[in-house]
């Protein structure tokens, strides 16, 4: 099978509405991207302007760079992925033009963390940062054995970038999910 990175799609996002302005309280911003469940969850506003970009695709752009997801996209995804891999956490969008409120998004917290990435095969380049040593990964590579049964989920030790299955990819295609794109990664 193969295997993607996922990513939102800025080539063809002209008149897609972008969340440039995030309200999320004392929550931390990366507590989204760590695969931990998340108990204490305040309420998060995106904001927008729709003169500035109308159209809401299923992959929402914004300011924290979360996965902010579609009801569309929330539906197809539940038929196959085990409801343990992803949290689902309120948001609400907000058009700065008329303050109308749109709250059927949500922030998918993936919950599925996988030590998949093969150095061997990937393009990285290493530093050292106070005193620890700091991986920053050009190309990607997975390690067949430990993705296998996996369709969406995050790296151990590097949870910002969010990799998807082939059967992921074919639903958002053949759905014509807006948002998304994909670079494929090689997997050994």
């Amino acid at each position: 099978m193969k295997y993607y990175k996922l990513s939102y799609d800025y080539e063809n996002d002209d008149d897609y509405v972008n969340c440039n302005v995030g309200v999320i309280g004392d929550i931390d911003e990366y507590s989204v991207s760590c695969g931990n469940y998340i108990n204490d969850w305040s309420e998060v506003r995106f904001k927008y302007n729709s003169e500035e970009g109308d159209v809401l695709s299923d992959y929402i752009a914004n300011v924290y760079r979360w996965l902010v997801v579609s009801k569309k996209f929330r539906e197809l995804i539940e038929q196959i992925v085990d409801g343990n891999a992803i949290q689902y956490l309120s948001t609400k969008l907000i058009d700065t033009k008329n303050n109308e409120e749109n709250t059927e998004y949500r922030i998918a917290n993936l919950l599925d963390v996988v030590d998949a990435l093969d150095l061997e095969h990937s393009q990285y380049d290493l530093f050292e940062l106070d005193n620890e040593k700091i991986i920053s990964v050009e190309k990607y590579a997975l390690k067949e054995e430990m993705v296998l049964g996996h369709d969406i989920f995050r790296l151990k030790d590097d949870t910002i970038p969010i990799f998807i299955s082939e059967r992921i990819r074919d639903i958002i295609e053949n759905n014509s999910l807006t948002g998304f794109a994909f670079i494929e990664v090689e997997v050994y």
